[in-house]
């Protein structure tokens, strides 16, 4: 207890001395951290990366801009659903998974405002900022290429103690204990900082278009070989969405900056690409893991049965939904093994009701008329990283239909939705002659 009390009190004095520096450097402090995450300390048995602690340090700006940062639209649909999560604990088994879910919301909104405010104050600096994060970022994109090819390697450096401290000693625990996970699967690999190979590709992928948005802004050599590298590491995650997505996605971006259509037909085609990159999440969601289960047990068959489920289960309760924990608990008396939704707007709803769901969407749909509103923009730079912000969305949400990211992804992932979702509503601000952006 005396330990905990003492680290406190540091903390707390780094706190208010770090508080000091310029935004510029507590913002890098954040990011770069997400990388790692760093596990330093356990609370109540959860993990508590020191990237959950550092947003703290970008709360000067939130309180300072929170009226006019607030009121965008995304953010209304997110302090919607922190208000829904909140009230959904009262009937929910496990409020720590809610407490968590809050969290990170709040800390999401947080960081996208520092973004924003830095971006508004000097993007350059911000670019830079954003381009130490992307450095560290290709380093663990260069151990997925590595282990790709030396299993060995990847066995022995995630399952060494070094990795309580980038994943967790629960997840690595878990590891250890031989819990199933497509970490063992020889043709994924997830690098030294993820289990699951699909959520890395997902991490390469979209860090990839944030880096190229910042190359198309900055004209930097070096960030456009990082989104190179950054890219071509999809390949080498074994994740089969991630390929497509990692080809599909940059081939529309391109289709449509060729198009000169009607809004009609491009929202048309945008729809349909959308439904497409939905299908194919599912679809390679289903296939692997039919595939898991038939490994794994005798009375789950498909992932068809968690639709089946999750049906069955709205119609019980379609307003309020099961709450917190409240899935894990009933799917396990329908089947011996226990399944995830695998869906965002089912795993939204089942934590907080059809309310949640709805929120969830709006901001899906919110947050894709920001990125809508920037490429319709006559300036180029604007233009460029509303492209960019479009690619990541089309990503992030589109794998979370046959995944269970969330809806602003897990940790390493909702960084980067952060960061651009703040540079593309101040992208969409004007610029005056000193490349700053006015409010």
């Amino acid at each position: 207890m005396l330990e905990v009390l003492l680290a406190a009190i540091v903390g707390l004095i780094f706190f208010f001395v770090f508080l000091a520096l310029h935004l510029r450097i507590r913002l890098l402090m954040v990011l770069v951290c997400s990388i790692p995450q760093l596990y330093l300390v356990q609370l109540g048995g959860a993990d508590v990366p020191m990237a959950f602690l550092l947003p703290a340090l970008l709360l000067p700006e939130f309180i300072i801009n929170a009226n006019r940062f607030l009121a965008k639209a995304t953010n209304i649909m997110l302090l919607g659903l922190i208000l829904i999560s909140t009230l959904s604990l009262a009937w929910s088994v496990e409020k720590s998974m809610g407490i968590r879910d809050i969290a990170y919301l709040c800390e999401f909104i947080v960081i996208s405002n520092a973004v924003y405010v830095l971006a508004v104050k000097d993007r350059v600096a911000l670019y830079k900022t954003i381009n130490v994060m992307l450095f560290f970022v290709c380093l663990q994109a260069i151990t997925v290429i590595t282990f790709r090819f030396n299993e060995s390697l990847e066995l022995a450096v995630v399952l060494s103690p070094i990795s309580k401290y980038t994943m967790g000693m629960n997840t690595l625990q878990s590891l250890l204990d031989g819990a199933r996970n497509n970490f063992y699967d020889p043709v994924k690999a997830g690098g030294v900082l993820f289990v699951n190979a699909n959520a890395a590709a997902c991490y390469a992928g979209i860090s990839s278009f944030m880096a190229w948005g910042i190359y198309k802004a900055l004209k930097s050599k070096i960030t456009l070989m990082m989104a190179i590298l950054l890219w071509a590491t999809v390949f080498f995650t074994g994740s089969k969405a991630g390929v497509l997505f990692a080809i599909l996605i940059p081939a529309f971006i391109f289709y449509l900056k060729l198009q000169r259509s009607t809004r009609v037909i491009l929202s048309s085609v945008g729809a349909s690409f959308a439904i497409v990159l939905i299908v194919i999440s599912v679809v390679f969601s289903i296939t692997e893991q039919s595939v898991f289960l038939k490994e794994s047990t005798d009375t789950a068959e498909t992932r068809y049965e968690i639709w089946n489920y999750a049906f069955d289960a709205f119609l019980n309760n379609p307003l309020m939904g099961q709450g917190y924990g409240g899935w894990e608990a009933d799917y396990s008396k329908h089947t011996d093994y226990f399944l995830p939704p695998h869906n965002t707007l089912i795993y939204l709803w089942s934590k907080s009701g059809i309310i949640a769901s709805m929120l969830g969407l709006g901001f899906i749909l919110c947050s894709i008329g920001v990125a809508l509103r920037a490429i319709r923009s006559t300036n180029n730079e604007q233009k460029n990283i509303g492209f960019s912000f479009l690619m990541v969305l089309s990503w992030l949400f589109a794998h979370g239909f046959g995944e269970n990211f969330g809806l602003i992804g897990e940790q390493h992932q909702m960084i980067v939705l952060a960061v651009m979702l703040g540079l593309c509503l101040a992208a969409n601000l004007p610029i005056n002659r000193h490349n700053r952006v006015q409010e």
